[in-house]
């Protein structure tokens, strides 16, 4: 079974963003299904729950209510079948950051290394900037995942095995 890394906006319209992307969210609440049901295997990092924190902060009317949001943000995602992989250390950043010169924006650059570092097959991302890396991590939308999941289940099984 593939593994895939959830970025943050994905992460985003899971949780705090649904009414804000209706059309994605319907996407996302099935990618969310599948990780659930064990279809998908997944995995984020702490940078993906910080932001996701940080983003409740942001757009809050005060500090007390976005902790509010930002907390029941993290604990819908850790109530999901997702792995939480650590913070990267500075050699394995060092390392790695060659790899994906090609992002335009350096705030993506940690997600990408934590895929890669731990196994990941690919991204699931809304952001467009990791198609520039498509020649390291396969890139994709919720909605291309749930479409292979779909396809794959409509196989016969022998196909699949």
């Amino acid at each position: 079974m593939k593994q895939y890394y959830i970025d943050t906006s994905v992460l985003l319209v899971y949780t705090l963003a649904r009414s804000k992307e209706p059309e994605c969210s319907v996407h996302v609440q099935r990618l969310f299904e599948n990780i659930r049901g064990g279809q998908l295997k997944s995995m984020t990092s702490f940078y993906a729950l910080h932001e996701a924190y940080l983003f409740a902060l942001e757009h809050a009317p005060d500090f007390d209510v976005g902790n509010l949001y930002g907390k029941e943000a993290l604990r819908m995602i850790l109530e999901t079948n997702i792995t939480v992989t650590p913070l990267l250390s500075r050699i394995e950043r060092t390392i790695n950051a060659r790899l994906f010169r090609k992002l335009s924006d350096a705030s993506d650059l940690p997600h990408a290394i934590s895929a890669k570092i731990w196994g990941c097959d690919g991204l699931i991302a809304y952001d467009e900037h990791f198609l520039a890396i498509g020649d390291v991590l396969d890139i994709k939308t919720p909605e291309e995942i749930v479409q292979e999941i779909v396809t794959q289940e409509k196989l016969p099984k022998e196909i699949t095995s």
